[in-house]
């Protein structure tokens, strides 16, 4: 990340988010591309949670089921 894209902000959060994020950073890693990195994983997580569901649920249509 470019120095000059920063805003220095302050986020408040309870001192067991802070150590789950700091858990979470790896070497070299800003806490921008952290949270960076969580918002990405949200919509894949969702995903995932409704093919379990629709699965669960005997919904599931393989693709191969389906007629052109």
């Amino acid at each position: 990340m470019i120095e000059q894209d920063c805003a220095t902000k302050r986020i408040p959060v309870r001192p067991s988010t802070w150590n789950t994020v700091r858990q979470l950073r790896k070497p070299g890693q800003t806490y921008d591309d952290v949270i960076r990195e969580l918002i990405q994983r949200d919509p894949e997580q969702k995903l995932i949670s409704e093919t379990d569901r629709i699965v669960k649920r005997n919904k599931f249509v393989p693709l191969s089921g389906i007629n052109p």
